[in-house]
């Protein structure tokens, strides 16, 4: 659970506003990022449910791609691109 202290303060007796350490208004705008990611992943899951798919292994075949280990290939942009 995100605990964050923050602290209200009026204007003159009327409005009102939140003011927040920036330690813990990072920690609230990943939240809402992170939410917001999660909706879209979760909306176009949905929306794919019935559409084809093909596994990693598939694609490389078809791409005719080698399997690398330990992830020692060449860097983009060096020689054997």
């Amino acid at each position: 659970m995100l605990k964050i202290k923050p602290e209200i303060w009026t204007k003159n007796g009327g409005e009102r506003f939140v003011v927040l350490s920036m330690s813990d208004f990072e920690k609230v705008q990943e939240l809402i990022e992170d939410a917001g990611l999660s909706r879209i992943l979760r909306d176009s899951k949905r929306r794919n449910a019935n559409s084809p798919s093909h596994s990693l292994a598939h694609v490389r075949r078809r791409l005719k791609v080698a399997h690398r280990r330990g992830g020692q290939g060449n860097a983009p942009g060096k020689p054997g691109d």
